[in-house]
C-alpha cells in the first residue's frame, strides 16, 4: 500500500484536518472511515511501529490454532496510503492550541483529533511477574512473541494445575481469558491429559462474564471442562521458581481482605494495564 510518510525531520507547524495517534486497528479503521465519507480531508496517523499486530490472534497462537507468523505484517502494507504517516511517538497534547508534540520535537496541528494509542502492559503491576515471564510455566498470550510458549506449555502439561486469571479492568479484551483456557481445556480433553489436569479460573469479577446472555454458554463449558471458578480474586504476585502464585481476595462487600496462595506448576494467564503516561499530562497553557 502506497503511504504518505511524513519526512522524519522536525515539523514546526504542520497542519492536518484529522490527527489520528495510534496506527493500530482502531485508528486505521478510524481513518479509513473518515475517508470514505469524505475524500478530501487531510489526516495524519502518528504510530511508530514498524509491525502491525493482529493481537486478538495471539491467543489462537496460544491455543495452537494459528501460526505467529500469520498474526504480523510490516506496518507500511496496512498504513492508508491517503493518510500521512508519522513514525514517531507523542510526548503531549495541548488541546487548547490544537497540537500534539512528537518525540523528536515536531509539533503537529490539528482541527480533530482522534486518540487511539492503545494501552501499556503493566507487568510491574504485579510482584514478580517480569521476571517469570517465559519460565517456569509462566506466561501471557498479551507479551509480543509470548503465545507460541504458551502453546507449548499447552502442549506440555500432562498433569498437575493450570490458573487461568483475569484482572480488573481495563485489559485489552474481557473474554480473552476465558479463551485461552477453553482452547487449553479442550486440547487437553483430545488428548486424554483432562482427567489428570486441575483447571482454575481465577477472575477478578464478580461474575463469569458481563453480559448475562453469554454466561449460560460459558457456563456449559465451564463444567464440560470441570473448571472450578474463583470470583474476585486478584493475582498479586507470581514466585517462578517455586510455582507459586499469590492471589487477593475480596467478598462482594468488599468489606474483608485476604491472601492465599496457590502452587502453579501449570499455566498462568494475566496482566495488568496501563494508561500512556503523556494522557496524564495536563493541557499546557500559552502564557
Amino acid at each position: 500500500m502506497q503511504t504518505n510518510t511524513a519526512e522524519q525531520g522536525k515539523e514546526q507547524g504542520k497542519q492536518h484536518t484529522v490527527v489520528i495517534v495510534g496506527g493500530g486497528a482502531a485508528g486505521i479503521s478510524v481513518a479509513a472511515s473518515l475517508h470514505k465519507r469524505d475524500s478530501t480531508l487531510d489526516i495524519a496517523i502518528i504510530e511508530p511501529a514498524h509491525s502491525h499486530h493482529y493481537q486478538p490472534g495471539w491467543t489462537m497462537v496460544g491455543g495452537g490454532i494459528f501460526k505467529p507468523e500469520t498474526t504480523s505484517k510490516p506496518m507500511a502494507s496496512v498504513m492508508p496510503g491517503f493518510a500521512s504517516w508519522y513514525k514517531q511517538t507523542v510526548c503531549s497534547v495541548d488541546e487548547l492550541n490544537n497540537q500534539v508534540t512528537l518525540a523528536d520535537g515536531s509539533v503537529i496541528g490539528y482541527q480533530a483529533l482522534v486518540l487511539a494509542p492503545g494501552v501499556e502492559l503493566n507487568w510491574a503491576g504485579i510482584d514478580g511477574l517480569k521476571e517469570a515471564l517465559g519460565s517456569n510455566g509462566v506466561t501471557s498470550n498479551y507479551q509480543e512473541g509470548m503465545a507460541s510458549y504458551t502453546w507449548k506449555m499447552v502442549q506440555s502439561l500432562k498433569t498437575g494445575r493450570a490458573l487461568f486469571s483475569q484482572p480488573p479492568m481495563p485489559i485489552k479484551c474481557a473474554g480473552a481469558p476465558q479463551k485461552a483456557m477453553y482452547l487449553s481445556a479442550d486440547y487437553w480433553l483430545r488428548n486424554g491429559a483432562l482427567k489428570n489436569i486441575d483447571i482454575q479460573f481465577h477472575n477478578a469479577g464478580a461474575v463469569l462474564f458481563g453480559v448475562p446472555d453469554y454466561v449460560p454458554a460459558l457456563q456449559s463449558y465451564i463444567e464440560k471442562y470441570g473448571v472450578e471458578l474463583n470470583y474476585q480474586n486478584n493475582l498479586v504476585s507470581v514466585n517462578g521458581p517455586s510455582h507459586k502464585a499469590t492471589f487477593r481476595r475480596t467478598k462482594a462487600t468488599r468489606a474483608a481482605w485476604f491472601l492465599k496462595a496457590k502452587q502453579l506448576p501449570g499455566l498462568y494467564w494475566h496482566v495488568m494495564l496501563k494508561g500512556h503516561e503523556w494522557m496524564a499530562k495536563p493541557a499546557r497553557r500559552s502564557v
